[in-house]
């Protein structure tokens, strides 16, 4: 093991001398802990014999469950001590090196070499150095791929990961680096468009359910030769309620199709009474009213395809469709 000169990482506070003193004294405490450690992993060794079947069935956990609660340590702490001194012989032990620089390396293999070598430029192994040898999340990771790792584990539950990237967004940095991705733009625009067509699949739905009372003989299609007699007021009222489709039993295609409709209209009526016209450019006039003419294309193909089956697409309206993709 390569040993090097300890200077103070902090002169200011610490002389060479005493920081090496330190040093020392809190290597020598690590070693008695870990000394207690293997100690306990091997008496529960002796205890109860290991086997590579071992496990509840064995004894195992009954026997060491009482033994640690008698002396007073949790009976998992005592059972990793236990996997720990099976993975490392006593021959096989590093002097010098803590016990937690063991239990990072107990699952490779190739261990007993490997403690043997620290990362190089370091004379002994640190815990963080050991967990990323060993492929796991290091304590404090200091690379990016690491840091990243991190950030991954922590933001595998849902409410967790809204919240964080919610926490993140806020940042304008953050957010412009985020929104220069096209990628990340592509992913943000299509689930606020799925969320959009879902609220205006709700508002469909609300819009049609019928009211306390009502029965399915009040909606009940109208026939042509209902127009010979005069509608009450409450056949009116049931006719105006009356639903298009049955949005209960319509395909996901039909209320996809009525939702985005829907959206497209909500989104008008509410954006229309507030546009300040008289500070729109002439260029950008002509670019909403350019998306209007692409937008009235792509209604007229959609109403086509609906009545005749034909859902192609001729080389007039491909054109007015893909107009203006490659501006910016």
């Amino acid at each position: 093991m390569v040993r090097t000169r300890i200077v103070s990482p902090f002169p200011k506070q610490f002389s060479d001398r005493q920081w090496a003193r330190y040093v020392k004294q809190g290597r020598e405490l690590v070693e008695e802990e870990s000394s207690l450690q293997f100690r306990l992993g091997d008496l529960s060794l002796k205890m109860v014999e290991h086997r590579s079947t071992a496990g509840v069935g064995h004894g195992v956990f009954q026997v060491l469950d009482r033994y640690a609660d008698t002396i007073g340590i949790n009976v998992h702490t005592l059972m990793m001590y236990r996997v720990v001194a099976h993975a490392w012989p006593a021959d096989k032990r590093m002097p010098g090196t803590s016990w937690s620089v063991h239990q990072a390396l107990a699952a490779l293999p190739d261990r007993f070499e490997i403690i043997k070598n620290p990362p190089e430029g370091k004379d002994r192994w640190t815990e963080d150095a050991a967990l990323s040898r060993a492929g796991r999340l290091p304590h404090r990771p200091l690379t990016k791929d690491e840091k990243l790792d991190r950030v991954r584990t922590l933001l595998r539950e849902d409410e967790s990961a809204s919240e964080a990237v919610e926490s993140l967004i806020q940042r304008p940095d953050v957010a412009h680096r985020v929104m220069s991705n096209p990628s990340n733009q592509r992913i943000l625009y299509r689930a606020h468009h799925e969320q959009r067509q879902e609220a205006a699949a709700a508002r469909f739905a609300a819009a049609h359910e019928p009211a306390p009372g009502d029965t399915e003989d009040d909606f009940a299609p109208a026939y042509e030769d209902d127009d010979e007699t005069e509608a009450t007021p409450r056949e009116e009222q049931v006719r105006r309620r009356e639903p298009a489709v049955d949005y209960q039993r319509a395909s996901s295609e039909v209320l996809e199709l009525i939702g985005s409709g829907t959206t497209f209209l909500v989104d008008l009526q509410r954006m229309i009474p507030g546009l300040h016209v008289s500070e729109f450019t002439e260029r950008e006039v002509r670019a909403v009213l350019d998306n209007h003419r692409r937008i009235r294309a792509a209604l007229d193909w959609c109403d086509s395809a609906l009545s005749t089956g034909d859902k192609s697409m001729d080389d007039e309206l491909a054109r007015i469709l893909s107009e203006g993709d490659d501006e910016p």
